[in-house]
């Protein structure tokens, strides 16, 4: 595998948003207003919790990528350096090849604990339910992790997340569980970067990677 070298002045974001839609940038609506609320949320919490760290950006989303368009630097190097891969769940994503190579990207790169007491099997990929993905066939990389749960006093608010997922907790203006599972998402990135180290690599270009939904690995 080639590699390239990291840009001059780039920050490493702690967690990378991997999402299928219309981009940010170009679109309106529900969806957008949504996801960038919902990066917006995560990545004060985030930064609330780990305090400044020099060198380090809470998040990153690309807000310009879709469908045909080329791969940017940019994109490439937060793929390979980023801590936390967290891929937002829903039909559009298992059918995106953007984003099965956003997870073969990330998933090439060697997890390291940083003490003894932290499991030698973590990925540091936390799948988030972003909608409801009901009769699809799931990729065998997401049937093989476990996908993020809230704990919370109210197993009620695990039961609508698990089935709505975060675009349908705050279609439906259910605040208090969205915020809940928000702030629970937030720890558990957290407590992965505490934990564990995840050695950068990134790609020379996207022809090195695969789509990781539809091509399983020998």
């Amino acid at each position: 595998m080639s590699t390239v070298d990291a840009p001059s002045g780039a920050r490493a974001p702690l967690f990378f948003i991997s999402y299928s839609g219309a981009p940010v940038g170009r679109a309106t609506g529900q969806p957008a207003e949504h996801l960038s609320r919902f990066f917006v949320d995560l990545s004060v919490h985030v930064s609330e919790l780990v305090g400044p760290v020099t060198g380090v950006d809470a998040g990153f989303l690309d807000t310009s990528i879709a469908g045909g368009e080329q791969w940017s630097p940019e994109l490439l190097q937060a793929a390979g350096t980023c801590q936390v891969f967290v891929p937002l769940v829903s039909s559009a994503l298992i059918l995106s090849d953007w984003c099965g190579r956003e997870w073969d990207a990330f998933s090439r790169r060697r997890v390291t604990p940083r003490h003894s007491s932290a499991s030698v099997h973590e990925t540091a990929i936390v799948p988030v339910t972003w909608s409801s993905t009901s009769g699809m066939a799931l990729p065998r990389v997401l049937r093989d992790i476990q996908r993020f749960t809230p704990t919370a006093p109210d197993p009620g608010i695990a039961a609508h997340y698990q089935r709505e997922g975060v675009y349908g907790l705050l279609s439906m203006e259910w605040e208090n569980m969205y915020r809940v599972v928000v702030w629970r998402l937030a720890q558990r990135i957290v407590d992965i970067h505490r934990s564990y180290v995840v050695e950068p690599w990134v790609p020379a270009s996207v022809d090195e990677l695969c789509n990781r939904f539809v091509e399983e690995p020998q």
